[in-house]
């Protein structure tokens, strides 16, 4: 023989599961519900005095990390680095994005940059952003007597 050998035969089942497999993922209703996105998923909510960000960070060291506060908008840039370890060509499913990422996070309101705070645990980045004085609601006084 020539050195020519098959790892596999052919298997008409093997196929037709594929096929199958195929056909489903076309059929999908939610295919963006299941894309990867490179930048981390976040929730930002009210806390009555600031704004609490969280996003979730697995596998990115602090020292990776950059945030960034101008006026209304919060950016996050960081980096998720590969392993030495692994070659590049090994993989055989990647589902965890590498590499840069930026992503830019619209404020409701103002927020008092100069007392934005983070702090990143188990994961996590939490960012702490208190509103500012001119965005806080305050009370106004009603009084009686003449027309205005």
């Amino acid at each position: 023989m020539s050195g020519l050998h098959w790892q596999r035969r052919w298997d008409p089942f093997r196929e037709l599961q594929r096929e199958v497999g195929r056909l489903f993922e076309s059929l999908d209703p939610f295919p963006t519900a299941r894309r990867v996105y490179p930048y981390p998923p976040l929730n930002l909510y009210d806390a009555g005095d600031r704004y609490v960000l969280a996003a979730q960070l697995p596998g990115i060291a602090p020292g990776d990390l950059d945030l960034t506060i101008t006026g209304e908008t919060l950016t996050l840039r960081g980096e998720r680095k590969r392993s030495e370890a692994v070659k590049e060509d090994s993989y055989r499913r990647q589902e965890r994005p590498m590499g840069r990422w930026s992503r830019t996070v619209t404020l409701p309101d103002r927020v008092d940059s100069g007392q934005v705070s983070a702090s990143f645990a188990h994961g996590v980045l939490t960012v702490n952003l208190p509103k500012a004085e001119s965005a806080k609601p305050r009370q106004i006084a009603v009084t009686s007597g003449g027309a205005c």
